[in-house]
């Protein structure tokens, strides 16, 4: 299971790579590509990308390019199922919020006949 900010640096990844086969991304562009919903540090930004690696959703390399640090992405096949995992978790919870609300009402309604019957 993935982390909020995961998830979020996930997306950016997924957007960047998705039809390649594999592509250079700078750590700052990330960085300020997720700015507007955390606050992430590089040394942060390194350990989430080196979790995505070992959740099997991208296969990292770093690397320098004219001095600057990199990250060679490429997808899995985890990560290219990356949005049918989302829409899925999504699904489950909206079911299990269905479900709670119905059995809710449902022990709301037998309560209630419950107390007309034997409290009359």
């Amino acid at each position: 299971m993935l982390t909020r900010k995961e998830k979020y640096i996930m997306e950016y990844v997924y957007q960047n790579c998705t039809g390649k086969k594999s592509m250079l991304i700078n750590p700052r562009d990330v960085i300020s590509y997720a700015s507007d919903r955390y606050i992430i540090f590089t040394d942060e930004l390194d350990k989430i990308m080196t979790n995505l690696s070992y959740d099997n959703y991208i296969e990292l390399y770093k690397t320098d390019k004219k001095g600057e640090p990199y990250y060679c992405v490429s997808l899995k096949i985890k990560g290219e199922a990356f949005h049918r995992e989302l829409s899925n978790n999504m699904r489950s919870i909206k079911n299990a919020v269905i479900k709670t609300a119905v059995l809710a009402v449902m022990s709301g309604i037998i309560a209630g006949l419950v107390k007309i019957i034997f409290f009359r």
